[in-house]
């Protein structure tokens, strides 16, 4: 047996782990490719075809770690094919629940208290079992209904060895597979890591409740109310909300509710929240939402919320702005700098983004389908090896859940009935006496540096006034740049460039003599120079 690539140095913790992986990939027939990602033993013969019902099945007997990480890589279209998106979205995280002997003696440390002293009652029976946290019913002394979420004991040394090991993982990875560097693992692992962080802090879904409930309380919203008093980082109790699960359309239907009327309602929601509030609920299917007999709607469990900051909320005004405009120019742009500057054949790219425009021109509104539209921009975005930034991600996973909710709800949905008034509240924030003062701020400060630096901008121009010379610095670095990286300069080239030089002043001088002449001096210069460093 050959030593892993993890295991040498490590714990024996570590290594009893890897050892369990191996077997993992070893059961479900993927032998060969736990040893030639460095966790197995050596073996003859070619690497096993990646299929992705064996390695979901793998994720699966992995565990809660590796689970919450594949419904991550389940929103990831731009950067796996339809095939792996479909087998890693019938993972759900659904683990045994724990007896009530074990979670009775976590809640009361949590609390500082018996139940006794803080329940009239307690559902020893969870509703739910996940692998951060299990749910159970209660009542409070006020003989109010609640809902008490547990943390699993022990779920932070299980999340934090598991990290350890995909991080591993992915530099093995990037090391065998060149290609895996588009995925950007580092990026994608940190953003996993900071969501499994806020997640296990089970008072943070108490203020993400809090903070978004606020923002659409005057739009026919809820959240659940917190008991702050017994809310900590272990266990959070929160008002147990009573109406129609979303799920269940057909009771809502039959109590008389107008589910167009909630269809509008959700929408609008979700929209607003990512547009202007930045901060949103990041998982919003049917099951997260509850309809009242009014008409009002719920947003429950906040476990998943995304932020999206004012700078990203920007670009993606530009990128609306760009499509709108019908510039392929200025959407490429936009997605050049999500995906972090990479090269890429810009004029071919800027071809597929018109031909995909041209494709929507002329779609109403209400036609508008947002599941092929995504689907063909994450198939470019595959071809071109172009990867979206996590939180982006994110936003498109939560509009694609929002999206089939509502069709389901009402097929003929019109979502331009929707996104036109936001269209113009947004237009409308952008150009408001604020944001125009802000923008004038902007520009002042500018101008102030601009300012500081006019003395010796003046000076320079009256120097060239009273001498009719420009002074010329050639640093080392600068004339580094003119060399191939692959072979140094041969002194054949040095014309070229100098010629080059030449014609450019001509262009650029457009018939002044003394400014052609001080070019040319330039490129004399530049020709020296070369020459002499290639002697030395």
């Amino acid at each position: 047996m050959r030593k892993s690539d993890y295991a040498e140095g490590k714990t024996l913790r570590e290594r009893e782990r890897l050892g369990q992986i191996a077997a993992i990939f070893s059961r479900h027939g993927l032998r060969s490719m736990a040893a030639w990602l460095g966790i197995g033993v050596d073996r003859e013969g070619e690497l096993e075809d990646a299929r992705p019902e064996a390695l979901v099945a793998v994720i699966r007997d992995l565990g809660p770690v590796a689970v919450k990480f594949g419904q991550i890589l389940a929103m990831r279209s731009d950067l796996l094919g339809p095939e792996w998106i479909r087998a890693l979205a019938t993972l759900q995280d659904r683990v045994p629940s724990l007896p009530f002997e074990q979670i009775r003696p976590l809640v009361e440390d949590a609390l500082g208290n018996s139940l006794d002293d803080c329940f009239a009652s307690f559902d020893p029976e969870p509703i739910a079992a996940a692998s951060i946290a299990q749910v159970h019913t209660a009542t409070l002394l006020s003989g109010e209904r609640v809902i008490v979420k547990v943390r699993r004991p022990g779920i932070e040394r299980t999340v934090d060895a598991d990290l350890r090991l995909l991080r591993r993982l992915a530099r093995t990875l990037e090391q065998r597979l060149p290609e895996i560097a588009r995925l950007k693992p580092d990026e994608l692992l940190r953003y996993f890591a900071e969501s499994l962080e806020r997640e296990m802090d089970l008072s943070a879904e108490g203020r993400a409740s809090d903070s978004i409930g606020a923002y659409l309380a005057d739009q026919q919203v809820r959240t659940a109310r917190f008991e702050w008093e017994l809310t900590g980082h272990n266990v959070n109790v929160q008002e147990r909300m009573e109406a129609i699960p979303a799920t269940d359309l057909a009771t809502a239907r039959e109590r008389g509710i107008d589910l167009t009327v909630v269809s509008r309602r959700y929408a609008r929601a979700v929209l607003r929240m990512i547009v202007f509030n930045g901060q949103f609920h990041a998982d919003p299917h049917p099951g997260n939402v509850l309809i009242y007999p009014d008409g009002t709607i719920a947003f429950i469990d906040f476990g998943a919320v995304g932020t999206l900051l004012p700078r990203r909320r920007e670009e993606l005004v530009r990128l609306g702005l760009a499509i709108a405009a019908e510039d392929p120019a200025g959407v490429v742009d936009v997605l050049i700098i999500w995906a972090g500057d990479p090269q890429v054949d810009r004029t071919r790219l800027e071809f597929e983004v018109a031909s995909l425009i041209d494709e929507f021109r002329n779609i109403v509104l209400e036609q508008i389908d947002l599941t092929r539209i995504f689907a063909q921009v994450f198939g470019l975005l595959r071809d071109f090896r172009l990867a979206l930034p996590p939180d982006l991600a994110l936003v498109l996973r939560t509009l694609l859940t929002a999206e089939g909710f509502v069709r389901r709800i009402d097929p003929g949905f019109d979502i331009g009935s929707e996104l036109a008034p936001i269209a113009r509240e947004l237009i409308a924030q952008r150009t408001s006496p604020a944001r125009l003062a802000q923008e004038g701020r902007k520009l002042l400060a500018a101008f102030g540096r601009a300012t500081l630096s006019a003395p010796d901008l003046l000076g320079q121009v009256e120097k060239l006034a009273r001498t009719g010379s420009i002074p010329i610095t050639l640093d080392e670095s600068s004339l580094q740049r003119l060399e191939p990286r692959a072979t140094p300069m041969a002194l054949s080239d040095l014309p070229l460039i100098s010629a080059s030089l030449i014609v450019a002043a001509a262009i650029l001088t457009d018939g002044h003599p003394k400014t052609a002449v001080l070019s040319l001096a330039a490129a004399v210069a530049l020709f020296l120079a070369r020459t002499l460093k290639m002697m030395r």
